[in-house]
């Protein structure tokens, strides 16, 4: 069963699963998860946690033998295996613990991000259908003012979509910011109705980006977020070089996309893509392809190319500007 965060408490309530799978690329999300899994699972007798890294070589034998051993405090017992990427190695390991699995034991496993044909992997499947999978990846752009109503909602705050829309300016991004300062405003502010000067006056900025999510805000064709994400990335020191280049390499797929969708349905060219797409980001490429031309895309090539040979050959600190013009080739 495949669960958002903020679901899982609710269902470990109702029952707790023989196994938890937490992928994703949001450090707060994962730790909270783990945290309510814990707490949920100690008040069922669930004494002892054991932990284990299944990066580079890992002990296997130990981890077989927490499997078949007694727990030194009771009868029951959480094992916890982390892993930083996917491996022949770990992956088929997790295979041969899989039949292993018994009420007595729940099995708890983390790790970033999988992609689609991650999650469509042996090991996987198998041991989702015995528990659940917890999605801990960022909340994107259109589920983020939702994100932000449940945590004002949990912590008895109340507020109008205004204030809404200028926490999610403010946070998106950094949610472990955004939770600090949430519980900053339940302190000043406990079970109130939030007015925007309240918010205005207690809240500090702390937004972060990644260049993909400006990338993919150019895509789309949000020109005011993709500048005011380019301004954050700038601020941060992020190099223009990368900047260009990642925009550059993206330009170049979407035009032979485009050159190919003449001759093949754009569907199916998105399907068949390596490594597989996430059907958000085939909605992104998709939209963009619908909104944008074969000359305007070839426009939008040359201009990035043009733009890495000036920084990289002159240092020029104009093209931060020549960028920001960019954005609007993209609506």
């Amino acid at each position: 069963m495949r669960i958002y965060p903020e679901q899982l408490l609710q269902h470990l309530k109702q029952q707790i699963p023989s196994c938890s799978l937490i992928f994703g690329d949001e450090a707060l999300l994962c730790l909270e998860a783990k945290d309510q899994i814990h707490q949920v699972a100690k008040a069922q007798g669930y004494l002892e946690k054991m932990s284990f890294s299944l990066d580079g070589k890992f002990p296997s034998d130990q981890i077989f033998s927490e499997f078949t051993s007694l727990s030194l405090f009771s009868d029951k017992k959480i094992i916890e295996l982390s892993l930083t990427k996917t491996t022949k190695e770990n992956t088929a390991f997790i295979r041969e613990i899989t039949p292993l699995l018994n009420p007595d034991i729940l099995l708890v496993i983390d790790g970033p991000r999988l992609n689609t044909q991650q999650m469509g992997s042996v090991w996987f499947k198998t041991l989702e259908q015995q528990g659940i999978y917890i999605n801990t990846n960022l909340p994107p752009a259109s589920r983020f003012p939702q994100w932000v109503f449940q945590r004002l909602k949990a912590l008895d705050l109340h507020a109008d979509k205004d204030i809404i829309d200028y926490l999610c300016l403010h946070f998106e991004g950094n949610l472990l910011a955004a939770k600090q300062e949430f519980e900053k405003l339940a302190l000043l502010y406990p079970k109130q109705h939030l007015t925007l000067q309240q918010v205005e006056q207690s809240i500090t900025t702390h937004n972060h980006f990644s260049l993909f999510q400006w990338v993919d805000s150019l895509l789309e064709g949000q020109q005011a977020r993709s500048v005011r994400i380019l301004k954050q990335l700038k601020a941060e020191g992020t190099e223009l070089l990368l900047l260009t280049a990642t925009l550059g390499n993206e330009l170049q797929k979407l035009l032979k996309l485009n050159y190919q969708s003449k001759h093949t349905p754009l569907n199916q060219l998105l399907n068949q893509q390596k490594p597989k797409l996430w059907p958000a980001k085939q909605k992104i490429i998709g939209d963009a392809l619908q909104r944008l031309d074969t000359q305007q895309l070839e426009k939008l090539v040359i201009d990035c190319a043009g733009m890495e040979i000036a920084i990289k050959s002159e240092n020029d600190m104009d093209q931060w500007l020549k960028l920001e013009a960019l954005t609007a080739s993209f609506l």
